[in-house]
């Protein structure tokens, strides 16, 4: 009996050892939690810039992103990011932590935080413009029944990055 039973529990563990993994595919532009998690407590959001396209510097985003607040991260302050990353060692980004065609970048995160809610404002305003202007269009003889809209949006942000080998 204890043969059995033993082996049954050895059975039951490797099942649950099985269970117990979750695959997730690698993201190439993940930032370590514990990273996050400093600059969090620092006041500081994260973000990936994108500094060139198909081989030439993208020069226009990264003046638009510097205007918004934006500024790249050093080397010593990501020390945990120095063997998933590479840092510039010549031309305009010299010293930017890079993956491939984008450095990280850093800013307060209430400015984050304001940019995201005023843009959410203006997509919520845009929708009720919208509804609002449904609900006049619509047959007077319908008026008295509710109006719906079942529209959806998606948002797409941009290509996939592409990374040196």
């Amino acid at each position: 009996m204890t043969r059995e039973q033993s082996r049954t529990d050895t059975l039951r563990e490797t099942n649950t050892r099985k269970e117990e993994f979750v695959f997730e595919e690698p993201d190439a532009l993940s930032i370590p939690d514990a990273v996050q998690q400093r600059f969090q407590n620092e006041g500081l959001s994260l973000r990936w810039i994108r500094i060139s396209l198909q081989g030439q510097e993208d020069i226009m985003n990264v003046g638009k992103r510097e205007q918004e607040g934006w500024t790249f991260v050093e080397p010593g302050e990501v020390p945990e990011m120095a063997s998933t990353s590479y840092v510039r060692d010549e031309g305009r980004y010299l010293g930017t932590v890079c993956r491939g065609d984008v450095a990280l970048a850093k800013k307060p995160t209430n400015q984050v935080e304001a940019r995201q809610a005023f843009y959410q404002k203006k997509a919520n305003d845009m929708m009720d413009a919208v509804n609002a202007q449904l609900y006049n269009n619509s047959d007077a003889r319908l008026r008295n029944l509710p109006v719906s809209n079942s529209s959806k949006s998606t948002t797409m942000r941009g290509r996939t990055p592409n990374f040196q080998d």
